[in-house]
């Protein structure tokens, strides 16, 4: 079982087991999960009674041995981590750093959802869980982890973590063709850089005829950017001129994933 399904799996896991919201939990159940644990945690002791009544109830109706605690990063980040996918912890705006932003009609199961507040940084963390897109998310000390229609979202993100051949798997579509070898890029492209894989974008920049720069110049200068931004225009993506890893593979680039 590849990490995308296994990852979807994970969370209808934590929906069906009925577990819970806590802040800053990432998946601690059983024993480990007490009042005064509960209460240590949480920024207020309001917010403290909200969690541990909620708890109560889960625990009334025989769930206490199979649910746990997350927060809106922790539901994502206990997973990752376990799975060797990151090595440190994150929370919800450090995750929607590493995801490529797409628009809303792009979205497909495994990418992520965020809340941003008036500055842009993400406040809250949802996870696309099937094909008809809802949502599974640690929604909050009142309703722990959630499944819901996709709506009330402002940034749509699509992670480094799951390979085509997964997501097609799941969607029961046939995988993008994955290059076995050739250039792997290792960084996200934006003006001021230099090196030879501002070349190799340029190349496949003009491979995709979105020509007129030179490839054997390793800047990347406004007139890279303009065309960077071109291309993501007339495929969909973002415009904003910077090579991210979405923005390679719809180039037919190969990003390295460590």
């Amino acid at each position: 079982m590849g990490n995308l399904n296994s990852f979807i799996a994970y969370l209808h896991e934590q929906v069906a087991n009925h577990s819970i919201y806590v802040w800053g939990a990432q998946g601690q159940q059983g024993a480990a999960i007490t009042e005064a644990w509960i209460k240590k945690r949480e920024t207020t002791d309001k917010n403290a009674e909200r969690a541990i009544a909620f708890w109560k109830k889960q625990c009334a109706t025989g769930y206490a041995s199979v649910l746990r605690a997350f927060d809106c990063s922790g539901l994502g980040v206990c997973f990752l981590l376990e799975n060797g996918l990151i090595k440190s912890d994150m929370n919800a705006n450090g995750i929607m750093g590493k995801c490529d932003k797409i628009t809303k009609d792009k979205l497909r199961i495994g990418d992520f959802v965020f809340k941003t507040n008036s500055s842009g940084r993400a406040t809250h963390i949802g996870y696309v869980a099937d094909n008809d897109l809802n949502v599974i998310e640690a929604k909050g000390r009142d309703y722990g982890v959630t499944k819901s229609k996709l709506s009330g979202w402002s940034v749509y993100g699509r992670p480094p973590y799951w390979t085509e051949t997964e997501i097609a798997e799941l969607q029961g579509t046939e995988p993008v063709a994955e290059q076995q070898q050739g250039f792997l890029f290792t960084r996200v492209l934006k003006s001021g850089m230099r090196g030879e894989d501002v070349c190799e974008l340029k190349r496949l920049l003009a491979a995709a005829g979105f020509g007129g720069l030179t490839p054997g110049n390793k800047n990347y200068y406004n007139k890279t950017k303009n065309t960077v931004k071109a291309f993501q225009k007339a495929n969909g993506l973002v415009p904003d001129g910077k090579a991210s890893p979405l923005t390679i593979a719809a180039l037919g680039g190969v990003w390295k994933i460590e």
